[in-house]
């Protein structure tokens, strides 16, 4: 397996990234840095945005443009026109985090307290005509979505449950059901945090505190891991011209950059032996 750095710029918290195909690019947040960043993926050079508030995802629309799911609810977010929230609903004790589009362009968006009290984390999907409904309750810091190749299974992380939880889907309806635990990740060994899913089903769960990304059959099986440089990476996506490079973003808070020099910057893994499709995009 070869590790290469894509990005240099360094994130307190980077977080989802996203590749473009089109134009071979990768967009990525900094959740407590207030900024959003894309990059050629394979020069690096790197323009970044600020936002006035945190965003905990972003996502290309289909129509152009980006969404994002923000500390008020949802915005509106462009390198040329700024930050404009469409949606404000959240109290200003919570704000969103994780995201993710489904095949039919849905936008699915997951909130907490920023204290991460437990219990008041939720689940949110906006569609493409801008309607939303909150579809769970009761979570922490949920993160790490994803679906099954065939769009049968909804896969969801809890954070600081340390629990991968699994749901039926209902494609067209955009319906969940029947939760089941998929795995509690063990204590003490990092937090699960953003994923991927490969394109056999397998789930690539980037491991906060944990210096890698978990691998997980589609049945529940605990593969190797893929190890790390960092210690804190915090999501993953597929990108490349072949769908096989595993792009990982990671995180600087807290870390001495001496004995952790990658921590914070975007990377590239090529060899790892999975391969996924590329980030979907929001319809509205």
């Amino acid at each position: 397996m070869e590790i290469r750095v894509i990005s240099r710029i360094i994130s307190d918290v980077g977080e989802g990234p996203l590749y473009n195909s089109d134009n071979n690019s990768v967009t990525w947040v900094d959740i407590t840095g207030k900024k959003w960043h894309q990059c050629d993926f394979n020069s690096g050079v790197t323009t970044s945005h600020s936002a006035p508030k945190m965003i905990g995802a972003i996502v290309e629309r289909s129509s152009g443009g980006y969404f994002g799911a923000v500390e008020e609810g949802f915005a509106e977010i462009n390198p040329t026109d700024g930050y404009k929230v469409v949606i404000d609903f959240l109290p200003e004790e919570e704000r969103m985090n994780d995201a993710k589009a489904d095949s039919l362009g849905r936008w699915w968006a997951g909130s907490n307290a920023i204290d991460f009290t437990a219990g008041k984390g939720r689940l949110h999907k906006i569609n493409p005509d801008r309607t939303y409904q909150t579809v769970l309750t009761g979570l922490t810091l949920p993160n790490g979505l994803g679906w099954s190749p065939d769009n049968h299974k909804f896969y969801l992380v809890d954070t600081f449950a340390s629990s991968l939880w699994v749901y039926d889907f209902d494609y067209e309806a955009g319906l969940l059901s029947n939760k089941k635990l998929m795995h509690k990740f063990e204590d003490g060994n990092g937090f699960p945090d953003g994923m991927c899913v490969t394109e056999d089903g397998t789930l690539l769960i980037a491991m906060w505190d944990g210096s890698r990304i978990e691998v997980i059959s589609s049945s529940g099986q605990v593969k190797d891991p893929i190890e790390l440089p960092v210690k804190r990476p915090t999501s993953c996506t597929f990108g490349g011209a072949s769908g096989n490079e595993l792009i990982v973003t990671t995180a600087a808070r807290e870390l001495d950059l001496k004995t952790q020099p990658y921590s914070g910057m975007l990377l590239s893994l090529s060899g790892t032996g999975f391969s996924g499709k590329e980030s979907t995009k929001y319809n509205g």
